[in-house]
C-alpha cells in the first residue's frame, strides 16, 4: 500500500515541482484581457498571411467604386478618394505593421541582448562605453534620428526598420546589462565558473535563460511602439510610400476628406488603436505571469 502510494505521488507533480513556463502560462490564462489580446493577434496574422494570396481587390486598383463612397456590400469599409477598396487596403497594411513590428523587435532583441550582456558580465570600460553610447542615444529625440536615417538611407520598409532599431535598441541593452549584473554573482553562476565554463557558455547558457522572461516582456512591449512609430513617420509621408497602403499613410490620404468621408481615417485608425491595445494587454499579462514574486 505505501509503494503503491508513493508510485501516485510521483505520478502527480506538486504545484511547485511544475515549471516556470508552465506555471506562467496557467497565470496567463486566467488573465482574461489578455487571452482576448491573444485571439485578437492571432486573427490579425491570419488577416495578414490572408492577404498574401487574397484580397477582395488588388491594392492599387484605382476607380472600382465611386470616390469616398462609404460601406456596402461590394465594398465593406467603402472606398478611398480615386477609388481604391479600403478593406483590401487595410489588409495589407496589417502586414505591413506586423514586419515593422515584429521585425525590429527580432533585431532589438540580437542588439540589445548582445550588448547588454557583454557590458553586464564583463563591466569596466566596456560597460562605461555602452553605458556613455546609451546615455547620449537618449539625450537625442527617436524622431529625429529616425528622420535623418530616413532621409540619407531613403523611405523604404528596411530603412524604415533599421531607423526604428537605431532609436530603440537602447531599452532592451539596459534592460539585459542590469539583469546581467544582478546574476553574475549568484552562486550559480560562481558554480559555473568553478567547473570551468567559458563565458560565452555562462552567459548565453546560463543567463540568457536565466532573463529571457524579461526579455519577452521588453519585446512585448516594443511591438506596439514600433508600430505606432512607422504609422507616425508613413503619416509625415517620410514612410512607407505609395502605392503600398499603410495604416499611418491610409489615415493621411483620408484627413483632406475627414467630414465627408470619416471612414477613411476610422478603418485604418481603429485597426492601429486596436492592435496597440492588444499587444499592451498582452504584455501586461506576460509582465504578470512571467514574475516569479506573483507565483501562488
Amino acid at each position: 500500500m505505501a509503494t503503491a502510494a508513493a508510485v501516485v505521488a510521483r505520478e502527480i507533480p506538486s504545484p511547485e515541482q511544475a515549471s516556470l513556463w508552465s506555471d506562467a502560462w496557467r497565470r496567463l490564462r486566467r488573465n482574461r484581457m489578455a487571452l482576448i489580446s491573444t485571439i485578437y493577434l492571432v486573427l490579425l496574422v491570419l488577416v495578414a498571411l490572408l492577404a498574401i494570396f487574397y484580397t477582395p481587390y488588388r491594392m492599387s486598383a484605382v476607380g472600382i467604386a465611386p470616390t469616398y463612397s462609404g460601406p456596402s456590400q461590394a465594398h465593406l469599409l467603402g472606398a478611398d478618394g480615386v477609388g481604391r477598396d479600403v478593406l483590401s487596403r487595410l489588409m495589407i497594411g496589417a502586414q505591413i505593421s506586423l514586419i515593422v513590428g515584429v521585425g525590429t523587435q527580432l533585431l532589438v532583441v540580437v542588439v540589445g541582448v548582445t550588448v547588454g550582456l557583454l557590458a553586464g558580465y564583463y563591466r569596466g570600460w566596456l560597460d562605461s562605453v555602452v553605458t556613455f553610447i546609451i546615455n547620449v542615444f537618449y539625450g537625442i529625440p527617436d524622431l529625429l534620428v529616425a528622420l535623418i536615417l530616413v532621409f540619407l538611407l531613403g523611405p523604404s520598409l528596411t530603412n524604415i526598420i533599421i531607423a526604428i532599431v537605431v532609436t530603440r535598441w537602447m531599452d532592451m541593452a539596459r534592460m539585459v546589462r542590469g539583469q546581467t549584473l544582478s546574476m553574475r554573482e549568484r552562486e550559480f553562476i560562481e558554480a559555473a565558473r568553478a567547473s570551468g565554463a567559458k563565458p560565452v557558455k555562462i552567459l548565453f547558457g546560463h543567463i540568457l535563460p536565466n532573463a529571457l522572461g524579461p526579455i519577452i516582456v521588453q519585446a512585448t512591449f516594443g511591438v506596439p511602439a514600433a508600430i505606432l512609430f512607422e504609422a507616425f513617420l508613413s503619416f509625415l509621408g517620410v514612410g512607407i510610400q505609395p502605392p503600398t497602403p499603410s495604416w499611418g499613410s491610409m489615415a493621411a490620404d483620408g484627413i483632406a476628406a475627414l467630414r465627408i468621408a470619416p471612414h477613411i481615417v476610422l478603418a485604418p485608425s481603429i485597426a492601429l488603436s486596436i492592435t496597440l491595445m492588444a499587444f499592451n494587454f498582452l504584455g501586461d499579462g506576460l509582465r504578470d505571469a512571467l514574475d516569479p514574486r506573483s507565483r501562488r
